[in-house]
């Protein structure tokens, strides 16, 4: 047992006995616990399903990877999942720090635990709770959701009250955001559909055909750059990732950031060795590759980047 796995085994003990066994299962859920577990807890204590998400924030910020800031934070996000019994689930991010490489290619826990959502089909963030209050970069990422302004964002407060409770729309008033450059609908808007791709080659490689899938699900209305990632780790296991744009630009994710980001959430202080990276994209004004290669270099230096060109939508 790691570090932090004891250090999750301690936070568990602040739990009633009965709803430690629930709370594990995050860890096999990638980072996820469906509204019925997470009802049957906050029963068990007695509080709202805001005050848990609070106290998760503690589980979230073990996943922090900060070589560089050495500043853990965690965030979670209640988000809606049309397939789920009740609605909505909540997501776990945490923020990740790549040695060696500039600041701006460091993930931000609210991106994480939104893009966390994202990728297991959410369709909606309704409420964040972040164990920091959300820096600008965040602000103008989380603008970027369809509804976006809606969002209620929470955090610990040394006031009297616990918490702090505000509209993203207050925290960032006068906005930029998609609609300024013409975009009707953000990021995981329910119109959202996915721009079918096909390769340039026949292939029946699961890892390739795993980042042409992830590809043909990015959101990217400002390049049209269509491009997803697939990583797999000594063990066998692997992940996807979507390149996710921004109005602001800046904020935007590469899919490998993402697809690191996803992985990160499903291990607890284990080191995960990558064997192999796929990036397929479709070529447009810009391109995922150098910065792609200059992120892997950073987490595996040993793997060679395998890339792909697709064509369609």
């Amino acid at each position: 047992m790691n570090d932090r796995q004891r250090q999750f085994e301690e936070i568990l003990k602040t739990f009633p006995s009965e709803a430690r066994p629930l709370l594990k299962e995050i860890q096999s859920q990638a980072g996820k616990l469906p509204a019925p577990q997470c009802n049957e807890i906050v029963e068990m204590l007695g509080i709202s399903v805001e005050e848990f998400m609070i106290r998760l924030l503690e589980v979230a910020a073990l996943h922090a990877i900060v070589p560089i800031s050495n500043f853990r934070v965690g965030a979670v996000a209640k988000a809606s999942n049309p397939a789920g019994e009740n609605g909505f689930d909540l997501y776990l991010g945490a923020n990740i720090e790549f040695k060696g490489l500039p600041l701006n290619q460091s993930v931000h826990a609210e991106q994480a635990a939104t893009i966390n959502a994202w990728m297991q089909g959410a369709t909606q963030i309704q409420t964040m709770t972040t164990s920091a209050a959300p820096c600008g970069h965040c602000r103008q990422f989380l603008n970027e959701l369809d509804g976006g302004g809606d969002i209620e964002i929470i955090t610990p407060s040394e006031g009297a009250r616990g918490v702090s409770r505000m509209r993203l729309s207050e925290l960032l008033p006068k906005a930029f955001g998609p609609r300024d450059l013409n975009q009707r609908t953000g990021l995981m808007a329910s119109t959202e559909t996915n721009k079918n791709l096909f390769l340039r080659m026949v292939t029946n490689d699961r890892l390739v055909l795993k980042a042409l899938s992830s590809a043909s699900q990015s959101y990217s209305p400002y390049t049209h750059n269509r491009s997803g990632c697939a990583i797999q780790t000594g063990n066998g296991q692997t992940y996807s990732g979507r390149y996710v744009e921004n109005a602001a630009f800046n904020p935007s994710m590469s899919p490998l950031q993402v697809a690191v980001s996803c992985m990160n959430v499903r291990h607890l202080g284990e080191r995960q060795t990558i064997t192999r990276a796929v990036l397929v994209e479709k070529p447009s004004e810009i391109g995922q590759r150098d910065v792609t290669e200059m992120i892997l270099k950073s987490i595996a230096p040993d793997v060679e980047l395998e890339y792909f060109e697709a064509e369609g939508a």
